[in-house]
């Protein structure tokens, strides 16, 4: 089983190289330019400060949730243009991929150097993943904004991720659920996963919104696009 998961690891995490950078080519440089100021939330004239790991998390978010008029993302046009280099195994990988979403999610558990159990905050469920990076310094009851790709009964953060204080746990998800709640009113019915598929970038904006002492109050997103 061990061997499995380090096997399902390996493959993923090459697969994922490869997917970082076709996100970069520079044919997709107008879009991403686009697609940083929408996840972030820019107001015009401010600009980002580049933060490794969000911008994994952007990165992941602009190849996997971001998509135009026709609802197709980034990595269906590079599933299209490899498919015929891309093996059974990594197809499965990508199509599993571009069903995952950001969440926010509880640290129940560390096993420093194996694993952290984790429970989606927003949709209860429970798993646990053998990522084993920077989980020294994790703290139980901790908050991770991330996202996970399953595959089989494995689970994976995709990317990186933010650890945060469990003091925000009430107010960001209150927020959240607001939006959701919101959407719902205007008559777009939709599960809070599918919810967090389209609009799981809205974290973000709090979480940013907080760090520069402007909490966002309920309503203010309706603008997003």
């Amino acid at each position: 089983m061990v061997s499995q998961i380090q096997n399902l690891k390996e493959i993923f995490g090459e697969l994922f190289a490869k997917l970082m950078a076709f996100s970069l080519e520079e044919e997709f440089g107008e879009s991403l330019g686009d697609s940083l100021v929408a996840f972030y939330n820019l107001q015009e004239g401010e600009e980002y400060e580049s933060n490794p790991p969000e911008d994994f998390l952007f990165l992941s978010w602009f190849l996997l949730d971001d998509t135009d008029s026709e609802n197709l993302s980034l990595i269906d046009e590079f599933m299209k243009r490899n498919s015929d280099r891309l093996s059974l195994q990594e197809m499965q990988i990508c199509r599993a991929l571009k069903e995952t979403h950001l969440t926010l999610m509880e640290v129940m558990n560390v096993k420093p150097g194996e694993s952290l159990a984790l429970r989606d905050v927003f949709l209860r469920e429970e798993f646990e993943t053998p990522e084993s990076i920077g989980s020294d310094s994790v703290v139980k009851g901790s908050l991770l904004y991330s996202r996970v790709l399953p595959l089989g009964d494995s689970r994976f953060l995709v990317g990186a991720g933010i650890f945060l204080d469990a003091s925000i746990l009430e107010p960001l998800t209150q927020f959240v659920t607001e939006q959701y709640a919101m959407e719902c009113e205007e008559g777009e019915m939709m599960t809070f996963r599918d919810f967090l598929k389209g609009n799981g970038e809205l974290i973000n904006w709090w979480i940013r919104a907080i760090e520069q002492g402007k909490p966002l109050e309920s309503g203010t997103p309706d603008d997003k696009n």
